[in-house]
């Protein structure tokens, strides 16, 4: 059977995504000054491992869908759909997350609120325009980048 084209990128990314969540139970050792997490860092833990993992499963879609259809154009036009609206939810749901919480009002929370409306945007953009496995991979590594901020943020906040 063929592989798809960038099939290589996609499974290193998603490699990447599984370590990333990994990294995240580091972050369960730390302690913050005063004992205890802050609500917006609580979801800020839990959007590291979700969006990791959402990277990973979405990273293995289109090379999922070529083997299904055997051609590398529909795998990436149809998997760049189906990531964007289901990116799209889940940047409205965090969202609210954060919108709950005093996330929104510091600096990395609002670079997440570019980051992940970007990474929606690259896919919906690469299902209509595109058809390209490097805007796929480069929308993927926007919506990694959420997790490695995310990732970032709780382990600076723990050692202030």
């Amino acid at each position: 059977m063929p592989s798809m084209p960038g099939e290589v990128l996609l499974i290193g990314i998603a490699q990447i995504a599984v370590v990333m969540a990994g990294f995240t139970a580091v972050t369960s050792a730390l302690t913050p000054p005063g004992g205890a997490w802050s609500p917006d860092m609580r979801i800020r833990q839990r959007a590291i491992v979700s969006t990791s993992f959402n990277v990973v499963f979405e990273s293995l879609l289109p090379v999922i869908a070529f083997a299904w259809f055997g051609d590398a154009r529909t795998a990436l036009v149809l998997s760049s759909g189906a990531v964007a609206a289901y990116a799209v939810w889940v940047v409205l749901a965090r969202a609210r997350q954060f919108l709950r919480t005093s996330a929104f009002q510091t600096r990395s929370g609002k670079l997440l609120f570019v980051l992940g409306p970007l990474a929606c945007l690259l896919f919906a953009a690469n299902a209509i325009v595109f058809a390209s496995v490097a805007v796929f991979a480069l929308a993927l590594c926007v919506q990694l980048s959420v997790a490695v901020l995310s990732f970032y943020t709780v382990v600076a906040a723990a050692s202030s």
